[in-house]
């Protein structure tokens, strides 16, 4: 009787030849039988280059393989898809779990077939975002608050929220960006970094604004955090603009008001569970507000608005005026018993009832007063990028607008500031 032909065995065919129980060539990315019936040809979930690496570490000795219990249907190349496995090759009986030396592969061949069969992979890395990124988390959020523990939660929990919501995300790289046109001297570079902090605030006002129609324990995280951003890039827009073309520096920070004041609103029916989340530090209260810290010519500047608002006629003016004053008075005790003054130097401009802000925006004279002396809180933070040369500006135009009979009220707040007046 004639010997047997030997023949080698395919242990990485594809799944059509094997179910026709046919030899397989094992040619990607298709085989010759299928390539005969134009069929469609698959390795068993496998990609190009691990089949590519499978077949340079077996070795010639099947009989060796066969002997040491592993049977065709162990074949790492039916079970692995990954393309970055370094397949286990049994090339001494009795130690199957030697490994094949890395000299055995051809680097080269693989990644010319792993490109070849990925060729419509398009790239999503973009160096200008996480050049942002990296800025944002060693730079920018230490500007954000002046508290250590606050500093790490913008620094580490507030970005990895951002990656499941595109608005935060794009919030954050927004005023990185916005923070690198005011660290660079260069025009063209300030312009380039203002291009993408302009794209990137679009993007995440687009993105934010539907989030605010259904607020949940899910989104509620992001919704706060976002709002803090919002309320930086309000003040920081201007600043790295100067002022916006046909808007006076009033008009600018009423902009940035009505932005901190809405989203504080929209969030008013979820503080329950901010305060229960990780983002909890944020809204607790950051110190103790002690009145006796404030000193002597604070209390009579404000001791003098109280005075002035006395003889307003308008009684329902008058009660407006006097809560504005009142919430201005507890901000200088924040400030002055050394609360966290960021979110302090904020907080006033949602604690002024709309009916103010109205008066501010009919620019009525003690309206404008009381506006200027807050521009003194805002200079306590004139070290901070987003906010140097806000006092000084508002207070300028304030004084200029207001009649010869009125300069004199604010005389406390343009001497504090630096203004000759």
């Amino acid at each position: 009787m004639p010997s047997r032909r030997s023949h080698s065995k395919s242990r990485l065919g594809c799944f059509q030849c094997k179910k026709r129980r046919v030899k397989c060539d094992e040619k990607v990315p298709c085989c010759g039988n299928c390539a005969k019936q134009k069929i469609t040809c698959n390795y068993a979930g496998a990609s190009a280059s691990h089949l590519l690496l499978c077949r340079s570490t077996y070795t010639n000795d099947q009989n060796s393989l066969d002997a040491d219990g592993w049977s065709s249907s162990d074949s790492i190349g039916s079970s692995v898809s990954s393309p970055f496995f370094f397949s286990i090759t049994a090339s001494t009986k009795g130690d199957p779990l030697s490994t094949t030396s890395p000299s055995s592969l051809n680097p080269l061949h693989i990644s010319s077939n792993l490109i070849a069969r990925n060729c419509q992979f398009t790239s999503d890395l973009y160096m200008h975002d996480l050049e942002l990124m990296h800025h944002y988390s060693t730079q920018t959020y230490r500007t954000l608050s002046d508290a250590r523990e606050l500093q790490e939660i913008w620094q580490t929990i507030v970005p990895k929220v951002a990656l499941n919501h595109r608005f935060l995300m794009h919030g954050l790289l927004a005023l990185s960006a916005f923070h690198l046109v005011r660290l660079n001297s260069a025009d063209n570079v300030r312009i380039v970094y203002m291009e993408i902090a302009r794209r990137h605030q679009v993007l995440s006002l687009c993105s934010f604004r539907p989030e605010t129609d259904n607020i949940t324990t899910l989104n509620c995280d992001a919704v706060f955090a976002f709002s803090g951003i919002l309320s930086v890039i309000a003040f920081a827009s201007s600043q790295c603009t100067e002022i916006e073309q046909g808007m006076t520096p009033v008009e600018e920070v009423l902009q940035a008001f009505g932005l901190i004041r809405g989203v504080s609103e929209i969030l008013r029916t979820s503080w329950d569970w901010i305060g229960k989340g990780q983002l909890a530090p944020l809204v607790q209260n950051m110190g103790t507000r002690i009145a006796d810290s404030v000193p002597p010519d604070v209390r009579a500047a404000l001791d003098h608005l109280d005075e002035i608002n006395n003889d307003n006629l308008d009684s329902e003016a008058k009660s407006v005026y006097y809560s504005a004053i009142h919430e201005l008075r507890v901000s200088f005790e924040k400030l002055c018993s050394k609360c966290e003054q960021v979110r302090t130097a904020l907080a006033w401009s949602s604690a002024v009832s709309p009916a103010f802000i109205a008066l501010l925006k009919s620019r009525q004279p003690i309206a404008l007063v009381i506006l200027a002396h807050y521009c003194v809180i805002l200079r306590r933070l004139d070290g901070c990028w987003w906010l140097t040369g806000w006092s000084a500006r508002l207070v300028e135009e304030i004084y200029r607008s207001l009649d010869a009979s009125w300069q004199p009220s604010i005389r406390w707040p343009v001497k504090v500031i630096g203004l000759a007046g």
